[in-house]
C-alpha cells in the first residue's frame, strides 16, 4: 500500500505494510472498530455495519459518513436495513462548491438535463457501472445556455449532444441523502460527525501518541487497535464520572431557527450574438 508519508524517510510514494482503520462513533464513544487491508473506504462500510449488528442486535438509527463511502452498494444496504441515509456521495464537494453541480434530474419519463431536455435511452456496447444503469443521450447542446457548465470537463465540446450513464435507483438514493444532509437535522448530524469521529482520531493520534501499529498480521493488529479504542472509551468514561455534565448525546445542537442549506444554482449563460 502506498502511504501518504513514510515514517522513516518522511518521503511519499513508498510501499509499506499498512492497514485501513475504521470506527463507528455514537455520543462520543467508539461503538465499533475495524481493521481492513483496503486502500479505499467504500468497501469497509457494510462489513462494519454487519459487525455492529452482530454485537448489538440492531443497526444504527442513522448513519452519516464522508463522500468516500457514497457508492451504490452502500446506499442500497442502508435502504434495505432502514438506516437513516445521511451518507455523502462522491460528487458532494463538487455540488457544494458549485464547481461540479448536478446536471441530470429524475423525470417522469426518465431523466432531464438542466435545460429541461428529456434524455433518450440508447443501446451501447459499453459495460454499465451498475446493474440497473442505462445510457442516455441529450440533444440540442449547441443551443443550450447551460452547455458551458455541462460540457466543462469534456474533451470534445463541439458535439450537439451529451451522453451520460445514469441509474434511477442510484440517483434516488443520492437525492434522499442530499435532502437529508441539507436539512437542519442533517446539518446537526454532519457537524457532530466531524466533531466526534475526527475528534476520536485526534485523541488517538495526538493526545495518546498512537500513530503506528507495533504488531504484524491483521489479527494481531486488530487486537492492538481494539485495546486502543477501549482506552479511548475508558478515558472518556472516567472524565464523565468526574463531571456528569460531560455526558452529551450531541456535541453541537442546532439553533431553533436553522434553515435548510442549499447548493449553488447553475445560472444560464447567454450566448453572445455575432455581428456582421
Amino acid at each position: 500500500m502506498v502511504l501518504k508519508e513514510d515514517y522513516y524517510s518522511k518521503l511519499s510514494h513508498d510501499f509499506h505494510a499498512a492497514y485501513n482503520t475504521q470506527v463507528i462513533v455514537s455520543s462520543g464513544f467508539i461503538t465499533m472498530y475495524g481493521i481492513f487491508q483496503k486502500r479505499d473506504d467504500q468497501n469497509t462500510l457494510i462489513p462494519m455495519l454487519k459487525r455492529y449488528y452482530k454485537s448489538y442486535g440492531n443497526y444504527p438509527k442513522n448513519l452519516c459518513g464522508d463522500s468516500g463511502y457514497g457508492i451504490y452498494a452502500n446506499y442500497e444496504f442502508l435502504n434495505k436495513n432502514n438506516i437513516g441515509n445521511y451518507l455523502k456521495f462522491n460528487s458532494w464537494n463538487g455540488e457544494a462548491s458549485g464547481k461540479r453541480p448536478k446536471l441530470f434530474f429524475i423525470d417522469n419519463n426518465g431523466f432531464k438535463c438542466l435545460n429541461g431536455i428529456t434524455g433518450e435511452y440508447i443501446f451501447t456496447k459499453s459495460h454499465p457501472r451498475y446493474v440497473d444503469s442505462k445510457f442516455y443521450i441529450f440533444n440540442g447542446c449547441n443551443n443550450c445556455n447551460y452547455s458551458y457548465k455541462c460540457k466543462e470537463f469534456l474533451k470534445d465540446k463541439s458535439q450537439d449532444f451529451r451522453k451520460a450513464e445514469l441509474s434511477i435507483k442510484y440517483e434516488t438514493y443520492k437525492d434522499e441523502a442530499r435532502k437529508n444532509l441539507l436539512s437542519p437535522d442533517g446539518i446537526e448530524i454532519r457537524i457532530n460527525r466531524s466533531i466526534q469521529v475526527e475528534g476520536t482520531y485526534g485523541q488517538i493520534k495526538q493526545n495518546m501518541n498512537y500513530t503506528r501499529f507495533r504488531r504484524r498480521g491483521i489479527t494481531n493488529v486488530e487486537c492492538e487497535f481494539m485495546l486502543e479504542c477501549l482506552g479511548v472509551n475508558i478515558r472518556k468514561l472516567f472524565k464523565i464520572i468526574e463531571d456528569s455534565k460531560l455526558i452529551k448525546k450531541s456535541y453541537w445542537n442546532r439553533p431553533q431557527d436553522l434553515q435548510n442549506e442549499s447548493f449553488p444554482v447553475v445560472k444560464p449563460k447567454e450566448k453572445k450574438m455575432s455581428r456582421k
